[in-house]
Protein backbone atom coordinates (compact mmCIF):
# COMPACT_ATOMS: atom_id res chain seq x y z
CA UNK A 1 0.00 0.00 0.00
CA UNK A 2 1.38 3.34 -1.04
CA UNK A 3 1.12 6.38 1.25
CA UNK A 4 0.60 9.59 -0.72
CA UNK A 5 0.86 12.96 1.00
CA UNK A 6 -1.63 15.63 -0.06
CA UNK A 7 0.71 18.58 -0.56
CA UNK A 8 -0.62 22.01 0.40
CA UNK A 9 2.33 24.41 0.04
CA UNK A 10 3.58 23.44 3.50
CA UNK A 11 7.16 24.68 3.37
CA UNK A 12 9.38 25.98 6.17
CA UNK A 13 12.42 28.23 6.31
CA UNK A 14 15.38 25.94 7.12
CA UNK A 15 17.33 28.93 8.47
CA UNK A 16 14.56 30.38 10.62
CA UNK A 17 15.92 32.15 13.72
CA UNK A 18 13.85 30.84 16.65
CA UNK A 19 15.46 33.16 19.17
CA UNK A 20 14.66 36.30 17.17
CA UNK A 21 11.51 34.70 15.77
CA UNK A 22 12.15 35.79 12.23
CA UNK A 23 13.54 34.80 8.88
CA UNK A 24 16.44 36.49 7.18
CA UNK A 25 15.51 39.69 5.30
CA UNK A 26 17.18 38.17 2.23
CA UNK A 27 14.95 35.08 2.29
CA UNK A 28 12.98 34.29 -0.86
CA UNK A 29 10.14 32.04 0.36
CA UNK A 30 9.71 29.53 -2.47
CA UNK A 31 13.38 29.33 -3.43
CA UNK A 32 14.84 29.22 0.08
CA UNK A 33 12.10 27.34 1.94
CA UNK A 34 11.93 23.55 1.96
CA UNK A 35 9.32 20.83 1.58
CA UNK A 36 9.06 17.90 3.99
CA UNK A 37 11.21 15.58 1.86
CA UNK A 38 13.91 18.23 1.72
CA UNK A 39 13.84 18.98 5.44
CA UNK A 40 13.93 15.31 6.46
CA UNK A 41 16.51 14.37 3.85
CA UNK A 42 14.24 11.64 2.48
CA UNK A 43 10.60 11.24 1.47
CA UNK A 44 8.48 9.71 4.27
CA UNK A 45 5.78 9.11 1.66
CA UNK A 46 5.52 7.17 -1.62
CA UNK A 47 4.23 10.12 -3.56
CA UNK A 48 2.56 13.51 -3.55
CA UNK A 49 -0.96 14.61 -4.44
CA UNK A 50 -1.81 18.07 -5.72
CA UNK A 51 -5.40 19.32 -5.88
CA UNK A 52 -6.78 21.58 -8.58
CA UNK A 53 -8.30 23.52 -5.68
CA UNK A 54 -4.87 24.95 -4.88
CA UNK A 55 -5.12 27.07 -8.01
CA UNK A 56 -7.15 30.27 -8.43
CA UNK A 57 -9.70 28.93 -10.86
CA UNK A 58 -13.33 27.94 -11.13
CA UNK A 59 -14.67 30.39 -8.55
CA UNK A 60 -12.77 28.74 -5.69
CA UNK A 61 -9.92 30.14 -3.64
CA UNK A 62 -6.40 29.02 -4.39
CA UNK A 63 -3.14 28.88 -2.47
CA UNK A 64 -0.65 29.28 -5.29
CA UNK A 65 0.28 32.76 -6.47
CA UNK A 66 -0.11 33.62 -10.14
CA UNK A 67 3.62 33.25 -10.65
CA UNK A 68 3.68 29.87 -8.92
CA UNK A 69 0.78 28.65 -11.06
CA UNK A 70 2.60 29.65 -14.24
CA UNK A 71 5.79 27.92 -13.09
CA UNK A 72 3.83 24.79 -12.10
CA UNK A 73 2.28 24.56 -15.57
CA UNK A 74 5.61 25.24 -17.27
CA UNK A 75 7.77 22.87 -15.20
CA UNK A 76 5.33 20.17 -14.11
CA UNK A 77 4.47 19.00 -10.62
CA UNK A 78 7.66 17.06 -9.86
CA UNK A 79 10.07 19.84 -10.70
CA UNK A 80 7.91 22.47 -9.02
CA UNK A 81 7.75 20.40 -5.82
CA UNK A 82 11.43 19.43 -6.13
CA UNK A 83 10.33 15.80 -6.07
CA UNK A 84 12.12 14.57 -9.20
CA UNK A 85 11.91 10.85 -9.91
CA UNK A 86 15.68 10.61 -10.25
CA UNK A 87 16.08 11.61 -6.61
CA UNK A 88 12.93 9.90 -5.33
CA UNK A 89 12.61 6.74 -7.44
CA UNK A 90 9.51 4.53 -7.48
CA UNK A 91 7.31 7.40 -6.32
CA UNK A 92 4.03 8.61 -7.79
CA UNK A 93 2.49 12.00 -8.49
CA UNK A 94 -1.26 12.19 -8.06
CA UNK A 95 -3.72 14.89 -9.01
CA UNK A 96 -7.31 15.37 -7.91
CA UNK A 97 -10.01 18.00 -8.29
CA UNK A 98 -10.15 19.23 -4.68
CA UNK A 99 -13.84 18.37 -4.34
CA UNK A 100 -14.05 19.59 -0.73
CA UNK A 101 -13.26 23.12 -1.94
CA UNK A 102 -16.43 23.25 -4.04
CA UNK A 103 -18.65 20.89 -2.06
CA UNK A 104 -21.30 23.58 -1.55
CA UNK A 105 -21.57 24.46 -5.22
CA UNK A 106 -24.34 23.14 -7.46
CA UNK A 107 -21.90 21.50 -9.86
CA UNK A 108 -18.10 21.12 -10.02
CA UNK A 109 -16.55 24.39 -11.24
CA UNK A 110 -14.22 22.60 -13.67
CA UNK A 111 -15.00 20.88 -16.93
CA UNK A 112 -13.48 17.49 -17.73
CA UNK A 113 -11.34 19.19 -20.37
CA UNK A 114 -9.94 21.63 -17.78
CA UNK A 115 -9.03 18.79 -15.42
CA UNK A 116 -7.32 16.87 -18.20
CA UNK A 117 -5.33 19.98 -19.11
CA UNK A 118 -4.32 20.38 -15.45
CA UNK A 119 -3.07 16.78 -15.29
CA UNK A 120 -1.25 17.14 -18.60
CA UNK A 121 0.49 20.36 -17.54
CA UNK A 122 1.45 18.81 -14.19
CA UNK A 123 2.77 15.64 -15.84
CA UNK A 124 1.01 13.53 -13.22
CA UNK A 125 1.30 9.74 -13.06
CA UNK A 126 -2.26 9.39 -11.69
CA UNK A 127 -5.30 11.65 -11.88
CA UNK A 128 -8.81 11.41 -10.44
CA UNK A 129 -11.94 11.89 -12.52
CA UNK A 130 -13.89 15.09 -11.68
CA UNK A 131 -16.17 14.25 -8.76
CA UNK A 132 -18.87 15.86 -6.64
CA UNK A 133 -18.73 14.94 -2.97
CA UNK A 134 -21.49 13.06 -1.15
CA UNK A 135 -21.35 13.53 2.61
CA UNK A 136 -24.27 11.27 3.55
CA UNK A 137 -23.28 7.70 4.32
CA UNK A 138 -25.20 4.97 6.13
CA UNK A 139 -23.84 1.47 6.60
CA UNK A 140 -26.24 0.00 9.15
CA UNK A 141 -28.15 -1.89 6.46
CA UNK A 142 -26.56 -2.96 3.21
CA UNK A 143 -29.83 -2.63 1.22
CA UNK A 144 -31.04 0.61 2.74
CA UNK A 145 -33.02 2.89 0.44
CA UNK A 146 -32.20 6.57 0.31
CA UNK A 147 -34.74 9.11 -0.93
CA UNK A 148 -32.58 12.22 -1.04
CA UNK A 149 -32.40 13.18 -4.73
CA UNK A 150 -29.35 15.37 -4.10
CA UNK A 151 -27.01 12.46 -3.42
CA UNK A 152 -28.30 10.67 -6.52
CA UNK A 153 -27.74 13.82 -8.57
CA UNK A 154 -24.17 14.15 -7.29
CA UNK A 155 -23.41 10.51 -7.99
CA UNK A 156 -24.76 10.86 -11.52
CA UNK A 157 -22.57 13.92 -12.14
CA UNK A 158 -19.54 12.00 -10.88
CA UNK A 159 -20.29 9.01 -13.13
CA UNK A 160 -20.95 11.12 -16.22
CA UNK A 161 -17.68 12.99 -15.68
CA UNK A 162 -15.85 9.69 -15.19
CA UNK A 163 -17.16 8.35 -18.50
CA UNK A 164 -16.00 11.43 -20.39
CA UNK A 165 -12.71 11.56 -18.48
CA UNK A 166 -11.48 8.05 -19.30
CA UNK A 167 -12.48 8.45 -22.93
CA UNK A 168 -10.35 11.57 -23.36
CA UNK A 169 -7.55 11.36 -20.73
CA UNK A 170 -5.17 8.83 -22.27
CA UNK A 171 -5.58 10.35 -25.75
CA UNK A 172 -4.68 13.78 -24.40
CA UNK A 173 -2.04 12.86 -21.81
CA UNK A 174 -0.49 9.56 -22.90
CA UNK A 175 -0.01 5.98 -21.75
CA UNK A 176 2.27 7.01 -18.86
CA UNK A 177 -0.85 8.40 -17.15
CA UNK A 178 -3.27 6.31 -15.08
CA UNK A 179 -6.86 7.61 -14.96
CA UNK A 180 -8.51 6.95 -11.60
CA UNK A 181 -12.30 6.70 -11.42
CA UNK A 182 -13.75 8.26 -8.28
CA UNK A 183 -16.54 6.42 -6.46
CA UNK A 184 -19.21 8.26 -4.51
CA UNK A 185 -22.26 6.76 -2.82
CA UNK A 186 -24.35 6.95 0.31
CA UNK A 187 -24.24 3.26 1.29
CA UNK A 188 -21.78 0.43 0.69
CA UNK A 189 -24.18 -0.96 -1.93
CA UNK A 190 -24.45 2.29 -3.91
CA UNK A 191 -20.66 2.63 -3.85
CA UNK A 192 -20.31 -0.93 -5.13
CA UNK A 193 -22.80 -0.19 -7.91
CA UNK A 194 -20.85 2.91 -8.89
CA UNK A 195 -17.62 0.88 -8.88
CA UNK A 196 -19.13 -1.67 -11.27
CA UNK A 197 -20.06 1.11 -13.69
CA UNK A 198 -16.51 2.49 -13.57
CA UNK A 199 -15.09 -0.94 -14.37
CA UNK A 200 -17.39 -1.20 -17.40
CA UNK A 201 -16.06 2.20 -18.54
CA UNK A 202 -12.56 0.71 -18.53
CA UNK A 203 -11.03 1.92 -15.26
CA UNK A 204 -8.21 -0.18 -13.80
CA UNK A 205 -7.80 2.07 -10.74
CA UNK A 206 -10.66 3.41 -8.61
CA UNK A 207 -10.76 5.73 -5.60
CA UNK A 208 -13.25 5.91 -2.74
CA UNK A 209 -14.31 9.53 -2.20
CA UNK A 210 -16.07 11.20 0.72
CA UNK A 211 -14.22 9.08 3.27
CA UNK A 212 -12.69 11.89 5.36
CA UNK A 213 -15.52 12.25 7.95
CA UNK A 214 -16.27 8.51 8.20
CA UNK A 215 -15.20 6.13 10.94
CA UNK A 216 -12.80 3.28 10.20
CA UNK A 217 -15.56 0.65 10.25
CA UNK A 218 -17.62 2.67 7.77
CA UNK A 219 -14.64 2.98 5.45
CA UNK A 220 -14.09 -0.77 5.71
CA UNK A 221 -17.70 -1.45 4.82
CA UNK A 222 -17.38 0.71 1.71
CA UNK A 223 -14.02 -0.83 0.76
CA UNK A 224 -15.27 -4.39 1.23
CA UNK A 225 -18.40 -3.72 -0.81
CA UNK A 226 -16.38 -2.26 -3.65
CA UNK A 227 -13.77 -5.01 -3.54
CA UNK A 228 -16.49 -7.67 -3.74
CA UNK A 229 -17.67 -6.51 -7.17
CA UNK A 230 -14.49 -5.46 -8.99
CA UNK A 231 -11.75 -7.60 -10.54
CA UNK A 232 -8.93 -8.63 -8.24
CA UNK A 233 -6.37 -6.84 -10.39
CA UNK A 234 -8.20 -3.50 -10.14
CA UNK A 235 -6.36 -1.18 -7.78
CA UNK A 236 -8.16 0.78 -5.06
CA UNK A 237 -7.28 4.11 -3.45
CA UNK A 238 -8.90 5.93 -0.52
CA UNK A 239 -9.05 9.70 -0.83
CA UNK A 240 -8.45 11.50 2.46
CA UNK A 241 -7.56 8.60 4.76
CA UNK A 242 -7.02 10.13 8.21
CA UNK A 243 -7.09 7.05 10.44
CA UNK A 244 -3.54 6.74 11.79
CA UNK A 245 -4.53 4.42 14.63
CA UNK A 246 -6.35 2.04 12.29
CA UNK A 247 -4.00 2.06 9.31
CA UNK A 248 -2.75 -1.44 10.20
CA UNK A 249 -6.28 -2.79 9.75
CA UNK A 250 -6.24 -1.85 6.05
CA UNK A 251 -2.86 -3.26 5.04
CA UNK A 252 -3.39 -6.39 2.98
CA UNK A 253 -7.15 -5.93 2.69
CA UNK A 254 -7.33 -5.04 -0.97
CA UNK A 255 -6.22 -1.44 -0.56
CA UNK A 256 -3.42 -0.29 -2.86
CA UNK A 257 -2.94 3.34 -1.85
CA UNK A 258 -4.16 6.13 0.40
CA UNK A 259 -3.61 9.86 0.56
CA UNK A 260 -3.75 12.07 3.60
CA UNK A 261 -2.52 15.35 4.99
CA UNK A 262 -3.81 14.59 8.50
CA UNK A 263 -0.46 14.01 10.29
CA UNK A 264 0.70 17.46 9.25
CA UNK A 265 -2.60 19.25 9.88
CA UNK A 266 -3.02 17.78 13.35
CA UNK A 267 0.20 19.49 14.37
CA UNK A 268 -1.64 22.81 14.46
CA UNK A 269 -5.35 22.19 13.88
CA UNK A 270 -5.97 19.68 16.64
CA UNK A 271 -6.61 20.73 20.21
CA UNK A 272 -4.74 17.80 21.70
CA UNK A 273 -2.86 15.42 19.38
CA UNK A 274 -0.19 17.70 17.94
CA UNK A 275 2.96 15.59 18.14
CA UNK A 276 3.17 11.89 17.14
CA UNK A 277 5.39 9.16 18.51
CA UNK A 278 5.31 5.42 17.85
CA UNK A 279 5.85 3.25 20.92
CA UNK A 280 6.31 0.01 19.01
CA UNK A 281 2.74 -0.97 19.80
CA UNK A 282 0.67 2.15 19.23
CA UNK A 283 0.76 5.86 18.41
CA UNK A 284 1.23 8.14 21.40
CA UNK A 285 0.10 11.73 21.04
CA UNK A 286 1.27 14.86 22.83
CA UNK A 287 -0.20 18.33 23.11
CA UNK A 288 2.03 21.15 21.91
CA UNK A 289 2.87 24.02 24.30
CA UNK A 290 0.81 27.00 23.22
CA UNK A 291 2.69 30.31 23.33
CA UNK A 292 0.98 32.47 20.69
CA UNK A 293 2.73 35.57 19.38
CA UNK A 294 1.06 38.73 20.65
CA UNK A 295 2.18 40.84 17.71
CA UNK A 296 1.37 38.21 15.06
CA UNK A 297 -1.91 36.80 16.35
CA UNK A 298 -4.91 38.66 14.92
CA UNK A 299 -7.17 37.94 17.93
CA UNK A 300 -4.49 39.15 20.33
CA UNK A 301 -3.74 42.24 18.21
CA UNK A 302 -7.42 43.16 18.29
CA UNK A 303 -7.44 42.85 22.08
CA UNK A 304 -4.40 45.15 22.28
CA UNK A 305 -5.96 47.69 19.90
CA UNK A 306 -9.22 47.72 21.85
CA UNK A 307 -7.41 48.21 25.15
CA UNK A 308 -8.49 44.82 26.51
CA UNK A 309 -4.92 43.58 26.64
CA UNK A 310 -1.92 45.56 27.88
CA UNK A 311 0.75 45.17 25.20
CA UNK A 312 3.80 45.63 27.40
CA UNK A 313 2.60 43.12 29.97
CA UNK A 314 1.57 40.64 27.30
CA UNK A 315 4.93 40.78 25.53
CA UNK A 316 6.75 40.42 28.85
CA UNK A 317 4.80 37.30 29.86
CA UNK A 318 5.15 35.89 26.33
CA UNK A 319 8.95 36.18 26.53
CA UNK A 320 8.95 34.70 30.03
CA UNK A 321 6.94 31.71 28.82
CA UNK A 322 9.35 30.95 25.98
CA UNK A 323 12.36 31.47 28.21
CA UNK A 324 10.92 29.13 30.83
CA UNK A 325 10.23 26.35 28.31
CA UNK A 326 13.77 26.61 26.97
CA UNK A 327 15.16 26.57 30.49
CA UNK A 328 13.06 23.50 31.24
CA UNK A 329 14.49 21.79 28.15
CA UNK A 330 17.99 22.39 29.56
CA UNK A 331 17.01 21.04 32.97
CA UNK A 332 17.26 24.46 34.62
CA UNK A 333 13.71 24.59 35.99
CA UNK A 334 10.91 22.26 37.03
CA UNK A 335 7.69 21.10 35.42
CA UNK A 336 5.72 22.88 38.15
CA UNK A 337 7.45 26.23 37.61
CA UNK A 338 7.11 25.97 33.84
CA UNK A 339 3.39 25.28 34.06
CA UNK A 340 2.91 28.23 36.43
CA UNK A 341 4.56 30.61 33.96
CA UNK A 342 2.52 29.19 31.08
CA UNK A 343 -0.71 29.49 33.04
CA UNK A 344 0.01 33.15 33.79
CA UNK A 345 0.37 33.82 30.06
CA UNK A 346 -2.70 31.80 29.13
CA UNK A 347 -4.73 33.67 31.74
CA UNK A 348 -3.57 37.05 30.40
CA UNK A 349 -4.40 36.33 26.76
CA UNK A 350 -7.82 35.10 27.84
CA UNK A 351 -8.49 38.10 30.08
CA UNK A 352 -11.26 39.38 27.81
CA UNK A 353 -13.18 36.10 27.97
CA UNK A 354 -12.62 35.93 31.72
CA UNK A 355 -14.72 39.07 32.17
CA UNK A 356 -17.82 37.36 30.79
CA UNK A 357 -17.21 33.75 31.83
CA UNK A 358 -14.28 33.33 34.26
CA UNK A 359 -15.37 29.81 35.21
CA UNK A 360 -15.18 28.63 31.62
CA UNK A 361 -11.74 30.20 31.09
CA UNK A 362 -10.38 28.67 34.30
CA UNK A 363 -11.64 25.29 33.20
CA UNK A 364 -10.04 25.67 29.76
CA UNK A 365 -6.70 26.55 31.36
CA UNK A 366 -6.96 23.57 33.69
CA UNK A 367 -7.66 21.26 30.76
CA UNK A 368 -4.75 22.68 28.78
CA UNK A 369 -2.49 22.30 31.82
CA UNK A 370 -3.48 18.64 32.20
CA UNK A 371 -2.67 18.04 28.54
CA UNK A 372 0.66 19.86 28.47
CA UNK A 373 1.96 18.35 31.71
CA UNK A 374 2.59 14.88 30.17
CA UNK A 375 4.39 16.59 27.28
CA UNK A 376 6.77 18.28 29.68
CA UNK A 377 7.27 15.18 31.77
CA UNK A 378 8.05 12.85 28.85
CA UNK A 379 9.89 15.40 26.65
CA UNK A 380 9.34 13.30 23.48
CA UNK A 381 11.29 15.68 21.23
CA UNK A 382 14.50 14.72 23.02
CA UNK A 383 14.20 11.08 21.99
CA UNK A 384 13.21 11.55 18.36
CA UNK A 385 15.94 10.92 15.80
CA UNK A 386 14.25 12.64 12.87
CA UNK A 387 16.15 15.54 11.35
CA UNK A 388 13.43 18.01 12.34
CA UNK A 389 13.66 17.29 16.06
CA UNK A 390 17.42 16.96 16.01
CA UNK A 391 17.76 20.44 14.57
CA UNK A 392 14.86 22.32 16.18
CA UNK A 393 14.94 20.69 19.61
CA UNK A 394 12.32 22.00 22.01
CA UNK A 395 11.12 24.57 19.45
CA UNK A 396 9.28 21.77 17.63
CA UNK A 397 6.91 21.25 20.56
CA UNK A 398 6.03 24.96 20.90
CA UNK A 399 2.73 25.84 19.25
CA UNK A 400 3.73 29.13 17.66
CA UNK A 401 3.87 30.28 14.04
CA UNK A 402 4.23 28.29 10.82
CA UNK A 403 7.94 27.57 11.14
CA UNK A 404 7.43 25.65 14.38
CA UNK A 405 3.99 24.23 13.67
CA UNK A 406 4.79 22.94 10.21
CA UNK A 407 8.07 21.44 11.41
CA UNK A 408 6.04 19.51 13.98
CA UNK A 409 3.77 18.37 11.17
CA UNK A 410 6.78 17.23 9.14
CA UNK A 411 7.94 15.24 12.16
CA UNK A 412 4.48 13.64 12.33
CA UNK A 413 4.73 12.69 8.66
CA UNK A 414 8.04 10.95 9.34
CA UNK A 415 6.48 8.94 12.18
CA UNK A 416 3.38 8.07 10.14
CA UNK A 417 5.43 7.16 7.08
CA UNK A 418 7.71 4.91 9.12
CA UNK A 419 4.66 3.16 10.56
CA UNK A 420 3.29 2.44 7.08
CA UNK A 421 6.70 1.19 5.96
CA UNK A 422 6.95 -1.00 9.03
CA UNK A 423 3.58 -2.57 8.24
CA UNK A 424 4.78 -3.28 4.70
CA UNK A 425 8.13 -4.62 5.91
CA UNK A 426 9.98 -1.71 4.32
CA UNK A 427 11.06 0.30 7.34
CA UNK A 428 14.23 2.29 6.68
Amino acid sequence: MKFVFAENMDLVDPDYDFVKDRSSPEREPYWDDMYTHEMLGYAPYDGLLVSKGLFHDGNIGGKYSEGQEMRFKREGARKFLRFEEEKYPNTVMWGDCGAFAYANQEVPPFSVEEIIEFYADGQFTHGCSPDHIIFDFVDTEFDITFDDQEVKRRQQITLENAAEFIEKANKRIGNHFTPVGVIHGWTPKTMAEAAEKLIKMGYKYVALGGMVPLKADQIKSALNAVRSVIPKETEVHILGFAKADQVHEFIGNGLNSIDTTSPLLRAFKDSRTNYFTWTGENFEYFTAIRIPQVLSSNPLKKMVQSGQLELEKAVKLEKQAIKEVRAFDKGETTTKNTLEVLRDYWALINADKSKTDPTKVNKEIQVLTSRVEPTLKKQPWKYCKCKICQQAGVEVIIFRGNNRNRRRGMHNLSVYGDRVRELKGELR
